[in-house]
């Protein structure tokens, strides 16, 4: 007798989903899987953003503005997360309300100052007198 042939399973969640390089595309509706410690944070969060979705925006916003400040002041290379070693919290209850003027880059950190280019060379007469 030959060996019973068996049937392939195409139950869709038996399969393995293939993992997306890169991030969602707009419209994409990713999912993930939510853990003890996300789920603290979560908590934490959502108590000013009460939807899912809302601290999802907030967080993910936050972590860019941070990643592309440091990326623009040359804090550490493009293709590596910052180290964040200090912040400044303020209550927005009494902060002065201001008109927006563009999306405005924060300074860059403290004892890294960036340089307007090259130093120009000194001029050829610098050490001599003025001719009176």
């Amino acid at each position: 007798m030959g060996a019973t042939p068996t049937m392939g399973n195409s139950n869709s969640t038996d399969r393995q989903r293939t993992k997306k390089a890169g991030p969602p595309a707009v419209g994409d509706r990713p999912s993930l899987r939510i853990d003890d410690d996300l789920a603290a944070d979560l908590a934490d969060i959502m108590r000013v953003h009460p939807t899912f979705a809302d601290a999802v925006r907030q967080a993910v916003g936050q972590l860019a503005l941070t990643y592309r400040t440091a990326w623009e002041h040359q804090v550490c290379a493009s293709d590596t997360a910052p180290v964040l070693l200090a912040y400044q919290l303020g209550d927005p209850a009494t902060m002065r309300r201001t008109r927006p003027v563009g999306q405005r880059m924060p300074s860059p950190p403290a004892g890294r100052q960036l340089s307007a280019g090259p130093t120009p060379p000194a001029r050829p007469d610098a050490e001599h007198p003025a001719r009176t």
